[in-house]
């Protein structure tokens, strides 16, 4: 019941470094071109990156453990030290016609690797110095250019893709990864590899007007380190989106926003979702009835998908032009499934308004989010209210989206049974240097979830401060640091859940980690 914390991004080597650096963004993309004529155009572009971790009283003194049939087995470290590499390189070409639009596509790999001990979740993933080399975009494409003008559609108005590629709705809340980089991915925090297994796209747009109509297969665990139940099941969807929005306003000397195309060219959005889990895996710990106890299928979070039905409503920006300072963010997500073989009923929302003071020096922002992210509060009957998270992902919105916490984020939750109040304070002092403190308090929502054992709600609270330097278009260098203490819950939760039990968690655990990112 502890191991539901199987994605995440945290970590340094040089801890000091750590609160005065930062990452939080990839730098702007710069593709190099090799071929430019006739309309054909062949560009190649390069990511990599290198971060650097160290956590010292790693699982507030417990230390981080391997796996043995989804319980602590052989203690491997209470102080880990390791490192995330990658490399993706790619290759995009398009063919624009005179008079039937764009066709398109993309192929690129990534090399991946995880050094030193391995992130320090309870049960660690990737411990054991995985590797791995694997296919990451695959796709191919059609943009209608200006042939459907006619019919009300913006230039492009239409996109058709297909293939293996990533897919992002608003913020990344609920759609924005679709591979699980744990175990042999290595990728723990730094989330390199985002590409669904297979997607069908149609992107739709009309003056402010953007929809989408997609189906999703996500790419399941590739790993033998872990038991099922903690894994991501395959999973495949069908569903739509339609979302109204506002050009931000144009710079000068810049290309012209396009909303419709990028979320970042957004000065606001609204939308709606709704998809439906055409297949799932519901073996074993993916579904009721079953033959295992209800409970533990409730602790998995990612069973009784097939045939679930989620309905999501997102605003973000600033919607308010008389107020430019102002932002606001939310999300609101209901899942339901009323199949033979599984009921669910669970929800999440979040809502995070923020103010910046434009004309003050070093224009400071302060935000506030409250997330709530459903338990299940009688796990042993036959209706799971525990919240799945689908498809999130991090660093959409800077340190804090999607994995809430450097720390209890990233290697303790997984944005479901717990309820969380976040206060975030930025300052700018220069155009290419953000400086973030971010403070955490997290509660469980139903600790019946989590067996009688636990009496207590109180999971965890956590500081982190952060720095993203950009110090060129194609370079990023960033670090974190953080603190949490565990709370009389979380510690009831481990010590009743796991084998052996007794395990000291009265330590503050520290957190640091310094990337490097280039890009071109």
């Amino acid at each position: 019941m502890f191991g539901h914390d199987l994605r995440s991004r945290s970590l340094i080597s040089g801890a000091i470094l750590s609160a005065v650096l930062g990452l939080a963004a990839t730098p702007a993309s710069a593709d190099f071109s090799l071929y430019d004529q006739g309309g054909l155009k062949i560009d190649g572009a390069f990511t990599g990156g290198v971060t650097l971790f160290t956590s010292p009283g790693a699982q507030f003194g417990a230390g981080s453990w391997t796996n043995n049939g989804g319980v602590p087995g052989k203690r491997i470290t209470g102080h880990g030290n390791w490192t995330e590499t990658f490399l993706h390189p790619e290759l995009k070409a398009s063919y624009e016609t005179e008079n039937y639009g764009t066709f398109y596509g993309d192929v690129s790999g990534q090399f991946t690797m995880t050094g030193g001990s391995g992130e320090p979740s309870l049960i660690s993933t990737t411990y054991g110095h995985p590797w791995m080399v694997e296919l990451e975009n695959l796709y191919g494409g059609w943009k209608s250019g200006k042939t459907l003008v006619g019919l009300g559609l913006d230039e492009n108005g239409l996109d058709l893709s297909g293939g293996r590629q990533s897919f992002r709705v608003a913020d990344g809340f609920l759609i924005s990864n679709g591979t699980n980089n744990i175990g042999k991915r290595g990728m723990f925090w730094t989330q390199s590899r985002t590409a669904f297994a297979q997607t069908g796209v149609a992107k739709f747009s009309s003056g402010s007007v953007r929809g989408d109509v997609f189906y999703l297969k996500n790419n399941a665990s590739n790993t033998v380190m872990l038991p099922s139940m903690y894994e991501n099941a395959q999973t495949s969807v069908v569903g739509g989106n339609i979302e109204l929005f506002g050009n931000a306003d144009a710079e000068e000397g810049k290309a012209a926003k396009d909303g419709a195309a990028n979320y970042a060219d957004r000065k606001w959005y609204g939308g709606a979702t709704v998809f439906r889990v055409a297949s799932a895996d519901s073996r074993g710990v993916y579904g009721f009835n079953n033959g295992i106890a209800n409970s533990t299928v409730t602790n998995t979070l990612s069973s009784a998908r097939d045939g679930m039905t989620v309905f999501s409503f997102h605003v973000g920006g600033n919607p308010l032009p008389f107020l430019p300072d102002f932002s606001l963010y939310g999300n609101a997500v209901k899942e339901t499934n009323n199949t033979h073989n599984a009921k669910v009923d669970a929800n999440a929302y979040y809502i995070e308004p923020g103010y910046q003071l434009s004309d003050v020096l070093w224009t400071p922002k302060l935000s506030y989010r409250y997330a709530h992210f459903s338990g299940d509060k009688n796990p042993n009957d036959d209706k799971k209210e525990a919240y799945d998270p689908f498809f999130y992902n991090a660093i959409t919105r800077g340190f804090g989206t999607w994995f809430i916490g450097e720390i209890v984020g990233n290697y303790v939750i997984s944005n479901s049974n717990v309820n969380i109040h976040q206060l975030t304070f930025t300052v700018n002092p220069r155009d290419d240097l953000k400086l973030s403190v971010l403070a955490f308090n997290y509660q469980y929502d139903a600790k019946s979830q989590l067996g009688t054992a636990v009496t207590s709600n109180d999971l965890a609270r956590e500081i982190d401060v952060a720095a993203e330097w950009t110090i060129s278009d194609n370079v990023l260098l960033s670090a974190a640091f953080g603190a949490a203490k565990a709370g009389r819950g979380y510690k009831q939760n481990v010590n009743a859940n796991s084998s052996p039990a007794g395990l000291p968690m009265d330590k503050v655990w520290l957190l640091g980690e310094t990337s490097l990112i280039i890009k071109f």
